[in-house]
């Protein structure tokens, strides 16, 4: 058992994630203790009263049910690999205490294996190449540097169509975007690791506002550094959003519909050379919009591409540079110092000016330009071309609104990198400080005095320092930001079905407390708890039965039963992939350990060394390979089990085979007890979790966009602040967005970005839930698992784009169009809820979807109209922003009308087709047919 709890506990953690584990281990016995002691004595209480016996199993039955119905909830609410290990020791001690029906002393043997077995996993964690959570986090932090630094590269080079991104495909920008991500959606793990480690080290998580300790203020820069991270990353995937026409332009060349400008001097702007154009050009509507275009963003790049080279160039050196400052920082030779901090931060501010009046002055005069040019067509001109070209908007001109919002999107980029300079510099100055000699003692004050730095409030904080250390531990942070997204439910509050408490009775108010706790008692994971601590119960009572307990003592029954929490998952998906691995793993080693015990029977030595190299390559996918972990784990298990008990027993001619044999029935009892269980009693499928998963994100998508209405319209109070600041700077040199009133962050786009990352972070979810449906048997046909995967991507698109159009716009600019814009804003919400509707319900969705690209036509017709647009009189780049927002909307309805299309193709349509649903109105009506 010694070697079971080593695997479970993995040596191969770091520091942090040690420490934590040992905290929860040590909160695990303490639970463990507490159920089993007070089960045994209820039992021994009932058991040797005649007449009682009945009572007694059914009591420490239902304290089992209820025990584990509690430790399945917290693992399930944790959520953490190591609050995961110390639910495995948990159920070590319960199932073994209780089966054996014993007492203290039981208790105190088991306790003192689980001790051996830790101590031998933190001797080995701290003794045998020890690794680091702090190091690991910045580590991650480095890799999240190098791979902004790499994507903005490869970006800004898309966007200016260099030459040697002629030929990048999107898939290249994809596989560089997956790398960025998985390294950034890593940093809250291990900031979380490092907290632990505050005592060797590492960052402290900080008390509120309060900073008073080195640990605590090198806690809140890295927590800063990290928010900076995030945001660069969702900035990061806005930018990918904004580079659409350069793909199309670049397929276009690949086509051969029309030749790119190689931005010579000598090449006139957008023009084509004559020995060429016949063979590149083709002489239709098409090519013409494409080589408009061309020419156009090539007129643009003439005046932009400088600056914002050199404002990408700025940055990229600026995330090189922190990049390796930050690996070699105790190099005192490349270490970043204080100046040279300011030094980048300045180099990216003075970049950031250029870039702000001369992107300004460029789009104004190119806009302007666009009147007077000769042979301009307008959009009639084209006819379907707009309508199957997924990029061009086609009316004088406005394809320049394509790029807008990549120039907005590039200066909120720069924006937080300098954030991030700052976050990180503080960090330095921190790690730098804590490093010095006469920082030792304090060090070692605050360690030993552990509430943090005196103070002359500490004797208020004395009494609840005790629980703000363990809130530290179980507290996994807030599910979602204060200001993110109301819960989906069925029964909304303040409702006429739902009514407000204020306007009910005493009695009233009763009730309906009653009714929200057996709301709350539906909640899958209440459900999860229930019937995992109940179908644990169900598998333990054998061992307190007569007639079946020498069976169950004899197939190590508790083998089964920590086998079916290990395996037991909230979906059916998540069950069998880990019922399987078990099964698998549990049959491997025990084949190989018994053939191993046939050839050296009773020999130390080889069995010490076998051992010793079998369980490499078994850490080894652990560690490095988590999609297998489960399987080496078990084989591992298995192996040690099997060998070790032999051992063992050894004087005892008790045949290997037998041993196996056991080992291996008692894991697949428990394996096909979690299988029946899972599939039977509240079955949760995953690929029905998925659908309820994508109904709730499409809800939410409308919300985000409902808030970015909000900003549009001057719905907060500090948005018409802003406007205001905006109104006496209203020139070609202002910047796109008026500069706020705070120091960096406005609290509504804080608010709308952290609503943004939440859904970033709930499609990373539902990847993971989509993973789970192919381990689910379905009989009407394989789950079409690519299609889903395409609905993802579309929904990526989507929430790529609303990021870079949370931008502030003038009142005047919109007031006119205010009708337009509602029709426009409710169709896309329609369509959103019809869509979450679809996901949820599963049924057939209407033939006529909501008509949002009608609307968006309408509006953008409607700003056309107006004086400022007819005339191309704008004083400021800023007044043209609300008409690149309706335009570039465009891309947004197109993924629309692709989800909504592909579940109509997937679910139905409500009578037959869509064809048939639109051939009802293309009768015409006669004298004949009348």
């Amino acid at each position: 058992m010694v070697a079971t709890v080593a695997v479970y506990y993995n040596p191969a953690k770091t520091l942090g994630g040690m420490l934590e584990a040992d905290m929860y281990c040590l909160a695990g016995l303490l639970f463990a203790a507490f159920v089993s002691l007070s089960s045994m004595t209820m039992f021994w209480f009932f058991e040797v009263r005649a007449g009682w016996e009945w009572l007694a199993d059914a009591l420490i039955i239902l304290w089992i049910g209820i025990g584990m119905s509690l430790v399945a909830w917290m693992k399930l609410w944790m959520a953490k690999p190591t609050f995961n290990t110390a639910c495995s020791m948990t159920t070590i001690i319960l199932f073994v205490v209780v089966v054996k029906e014993g007492g203290i002393q039981t208790l105190l043997q088991v306790s003192f294996i689980i001790l051996c077995g830790t101590t031998v996993a933190n001797l080995v964690c701290i003794l045998l190449w020890p690794q680091r959570a702090t190091k690991n986090l910045q580590d991650a932090m480095t890799k999240t540097l190098q791979s902004f630094s790499t994507l903005l590269e490869m970006l800004t080079d898309t966007f200016l169509l260099e030459d040697s991104l002629r030929n990048l495909t999107s898939d290249k920008l994809q596989k560089a975007a997956q790398s960025h991500q998985a390294s950034f959606t890593s940093l809250k793990k291990h900031f979380e690791e490092a907290q632990s480690e505050w005592l060797f080290g590492g960052p402290k998580k900080p008390r509120g506002d309060k900073t008073g300790s080195l640990h605590e203020s090198s806690g809140q820069a890295y927590q800063d550094a990290i928010d900076c991270l995030n945001r660069l990353g969702q900035h990061l995937n806005g930018l990918r959003s904004g580079t659409t026409l350069q793909y199309e332009l670049i397929r276009a060349e690949k086509d051969g519909k029309l030749v790119l400008k190689n931005h010579h001097p000598s090449t006139p702007s957008g023009t084509v050379p004559d020995s060429e154009s016949s063979a590149t050009v083709r002489e239709d509507d098409d090519a013409a919009m494409l080589q408009a275009a061309a020419a156009m963003f090539g007129d643009l790049i003439d005046d932009l591409g400088p600056p914002l080279k050199a404002l990408s160039t700025a940055c990229i050196t600026t995330l090189k540079r922190l990049k390796d400052g930050f690996t070699k920082r105790a190099d005192p030779v490349n270490r970043i110092t204080s100046a040279e901090f300011q030094q980048l931060a300045d180099a990216v501010r003075r970049a950031l000016f250029t870039f702000e009046s001369t992107s300004n002055h460029a789009v104004v005069r190119l806009y302007r330009r666009q009147q007077n040019m000769p042979g301009t067509q307008s959009r009639d001109s084209y006819g379907s071309v707009l309508d199957e070209n997924h990029v061009l908007t086609g009316n004088d001109g406005e394809s320049v609104f394509l790029v807008y919002f990549f120039i907005f999107t590039l200066q909120e980029f720069s924006k937080e990198l300098i954030a991030l300079v700052d976050a990180l510099e503080r960090l330095y100055a921190a790690e730098h400080e804590r490093a010095s000699p006469r920082m030792s003692w304090k060090w070692l004050r605050d360690a030993v005095s552990i509430s943090g730095p005196r103070s002359h409030a500490r004797n208020k904080r004395n009494e609840r320092s005790l629980s703000k250390r363990f809130s530290v531990y179980f507290n996994p942070g807030p599910l979602r930001d204060p200001i993110a997204f109301p819960k989906i439910r069925p029964h909304a509050p303040n409702t006429m079905q739902t009514p407000a408490r204020s306007h009910l009775t005493y009695i009233g108010r009763l009730k309906q407390s009653l009714w929200a706790i057996g709301a709350r008692m539906k909640e899958p994971d209440i459900k999860y708890a229930f019937k995992t601590g109940m179908a644990t119960a169900m598998l333990a009572a054998p061992a307190f039965f007569d007639s079946t307990r020498p069976v169950f003592m004899h197939y190590r029954g508790e083998w089964a039963l920590i086998s079916f929490f290990v395996v037991i998952s909230p979906t059916i998906g998540a069950t069998n992939f880990m019922g399987i691995h078990r099964v698998l793993g549990t049959l491997l080693g025990a084949a190989i350990a018994a053939g191993i015990w046939t050839l050296f029977p009773e020999n130390p030595y080889a069995l010490s060394i076998f051992g010793f190299f079998f369980s490499i390559p078994c850490f080894y996918y652990i560690v490095a390979k988590p999609q297998y972990a489960t399987s080496s784990r078990f084989v591992l298990l298995t192996y040690n089990l099997t060998c070790l008990y032999c051992y063992n027993l050894r004087r005892k001619d008790i045949d290997v085979l037998n041993i196996a044999y056991h080992r291996a029935v008692a894991v697949t009892v428990g394996v096909i007890w979690a299988a029946i269980v899972s599939r039977y009693w509240w079955p949760t499928e995953a690929r029905r979790a998925l659908s309820k998963a994508l109904g709730e994100f499409c809800l939410n998508m409308g919300w985000l966009y409902t808030r970015l209405v909000a900003f549009n319209s001057f719905a907060d109070a500090e948005l018409r602040a802003m406007e205001e600041d905006a109104d006496a700077d209203d020139e070609e040199s202002s910047p796109f967005v008026p500069r706020s009133r705070n120091a960096h962050l406005t609290n509504s786009i804080h608010d709308f970005m952290a609503m943004e990352l939440h859904l970033q972070i709930k499609l990373i979810e539902i990847q993971g839930l989509l993973a789970q449906t192919q381990h689910e048997p379905r009989w009407k046909g394989p789950f079409p698992v690519a299609l889903y995967r395409s609905i993802l991507t579309s929904l990526q698109k989507i929430l790529d784009q609303l990021h870079s159009m949370r931008c502030t716009v003038r009142r005047d600019f919109i007031v006119p169009v205010n009708r337009e814009r509602r029709e426009m804003v409710g169709n896309i919400i329609l369509y959103f809820s019809t869509l979450s509707a679809a996901f949820a319900l599963k049924s057939p969705l209407p033939p006529y979807l909501p008509p949002a690209e009608d609307a968006r036509m309408r509006l953008v017709d409607a700003i056309r109209k107006l004086d400022v647009v007819r005339s191309r009189d704008v004083r400021g780049s800023r007044q043209l922003l609300f008409f690149a927002y309706a335009l570039t909307m465009k891309g947004v309805i197109q993924e629309l009308n692709f989800l909504g299309h592909t579940l109509q193709d997937v679910f139905g349509v409500i009578g037959q087709t869509r064809e048939e649903f639109e051939a009802l109105f293309n009768v015409t009506d006669t004298p004949n047919n009348v």
